[in-house]
């Protein structure tokens, strides 16, 4: 009896521990847990657990992907595929928010393949749309979530970032899916290139472009009535 319930016990820690590993929230959303060895210098390949700290990279290509486990400090690529977590100290660009961003290279016409970060966590309950800051070259990143492409689209412009939102598919919300972004290789000068950061799950649906369009044009119209107030 006693080694009956033991059994009991254990079987139900066993399942308890399963489901809580695969109900991991989503972690690093922000790329600011990065832990950069003292001593590192730009351009050295890294730990991608220490870079990327909960995520996956992969490139792939006509030949097949391929999981790497490294990735680039302060690296900057000038036509190749890369994967890189950058900070202030990197050469052209800096982060977008905080102490780092991600950053993905896509190769160019002579080694065209594509790079990809993505991680596998819960989508939290309620979820209707997800929300992230990019500066891309050519546009034409890819954002897929449970293996579906998500329709992302501007929202706000700054000076050197968008604010992009994307809504997310109901079935998807409260579930243990793998969220992924995709910079293909480039189709102009090489290479393309896809900053990413500050991703984040979102209670609000985003607005669709025709809605946002709209309310660009009354915010417009509203100005000009005031002005045409202020100057009468």
């Amino acid at each position: 009896m006693k080694i009956s319930i033991i059994r009991h016990l254990a079987s139900a820690a066993l399942i308890a521990t399963v489901q809580c590993c695969y109900s991991q929230e989503f972690i690093n959303l922000n790329f600011e847990s990065a832990n950069i060895p003292n001593g590192t210098s730009a351009g050295s390949n890294i730990p991608i657990g220490d870079g990327l700290p909960g995520w996956t990279a992969l490139f792939s290509s006509g030949a097949g992907t391929d999981q790497t486990t490294q990735v680039v400090y302060d690296g900057i690529s000038l036509g190749g595929y890369q994967i890189s977590i950058i900070d202030s100290n990197a050469p052209v660009f800096n982060p977008i928010q905080g102490n780092y961003s991600a950053f993905l290279f896509g190769g160019g016409e002579a080694s065209p393949v594509s790079a990809t970060i993505s991680q596998t966590g819960l989508v939290p309950s309620g979820t209707e749309s997800i929300l992230f800051d990019a500066y891309e070259s050519e546009a034409s990143f890819i954002v897929s979530l449970g293996g579906q492409t998500l329709n992302v689209t501007p929202l706000q412009t700054f000076s050197h970032y968008t604010l992009y939102g994307g809504n997310i598919p109901a079935s998807l919300a409260g579930e243990v899916e793998t969220l992924s972004f995709t910079e293909p290789p480039a189709t102009g000068g090489p290479p393309s290139f896809f900053e990413l950061d500050n991703i984040q799950f979102s209670s609000s649906p985003v607005p669709e472009p025709g809605t946002l369009a709209l309310c660009a044009l009354g915010c417009l119209s509203l100005v000009c009535r005031w002005r045409r107030k202020s100057s009468a």
